[in-house]
């Protein structure tokens, strides 16, 4: 990862999402075009395809796929097993640190120190059990600071070995930098932390920032693309997949937590942002990466 500052370093952030050793819930059919967080899988038994950045990719046993975040579609014969790991390491800005070069497919033989480090992640968090599903695994709640401390530390060991892999397969990280200033890390980390159900204010993201709500909005937009209310709204989406992926939570909660008054509110505004109704990605298990 040559191609970084050091001072950028400190900048990124880390959401681990899943380590899982299980068959496919779905098989024999393709899915739909998904969303799909950076990730890594070993396909142990059965057979897999993967159409993503208009290529497909066939995976048959002893095969390991490094999926980039974006929309791929896939396919699973049935009795295939995977061994899985899901992350999200990005900017502040919400761009991912590695995108480009992914979506790419390689022998397990090739990849023994990863294969290795990713066998040894799954027994630091997850012990001796030998099948945790991807529903499982992503909707677990962490019990208690320690576990969550020997988490942290076993996920970044493992990135350390997924990173000097990639470098061996001339795959690197894009030289994005933070923004240069301060006080729009402050907007981003305010954002970050806004309450999912409170209207968002803009004047109270500038607040104490000597700008003004125009010139935020300005400044935003120019670093991440996004507005204000586009940068809360993908938090609300996200959680919502999530929590629709790995929970029974019924619709009319999610929608109170992201702030909808009616669970038809929250279908008709997840159906607009997601493409389906939200009965029928939960059906899927979210049709997340795997």
């Amino acid at each position: 990862m040559s191609s970084l500052h050091q001072t950028d370093l400190p900048c990124l952030r880390c959401e681990w999402l899943w380590v899982y050793d299980s068959l496919v819930p779905t098989t024999e059919t393709w899915s739909k075009e998904i969303i799909v967080p950076a990730g890594l899988f070993f396909v142990i038994k059965g057979h897999g395809r993967i159409q993503a950045d208009g290529h497909e990719f066939d995976l048959p046993p002893g095969r390991a796929f490094f999926s980039a975040p974006g929309m791929r579609r896939q396919w699973f014969a049935q009795g295939t097993r995977l061994l899985s790991v899901g992350f999200r390491v990005t900017w502040p800005d919400g761009l991912p640190l590695l995108s480009e070069g992914l979506n790419c497919a390689h022998a397990t033989l090739r990849l023994n120190a990863l294969h290795s480090a990713t066998r040894h992640l799954y027994r630091t968090v997850h012990g001796a059990r030998r099948t945790v599903t991807h529903r499982e695994a992503s909707g677990a709640p962490v019990p208690g600071f320690t576990s969550w401390c020997q988490r942290e530390a076993a996920f970044r060991t493992w990135f350390a070995v997924y990173a000097e892999t990639l470098a061996k397969l001339d795959i690197h990280p894009a030289p994005v930098r933070c923004p240069g200033d301060e006080r729009l890390n402050e907007v981003i980390r305010r954002l970050d932390s806004w309450p999912l159900a409170k209207p968002l204010e803009i004047a109270g993201l500038a607040a104490g920032l000597d700008f003004g709500s125009r010139r935020l909005e300005q400044l935003l937009v120019a670093e991440s693309g996004l507005t204000p209310h586009a940068h809360l709204n993908r938090r609300r989406i996200d959680t919502a997949r999530r929590l629709l992926a790995s929970t029974t939570t019924p619709l009319k909660q999610i929608a109170h937590q992201l702030g909808l008054r009616h669970a038809s509110h929250f279908t008709k505004w997840f159906r607009r942002h997601a493409g389906m109704a939200p009965s029928v990605y939960r059906e899927g298990g979210g049709n997340e990466a795997v």
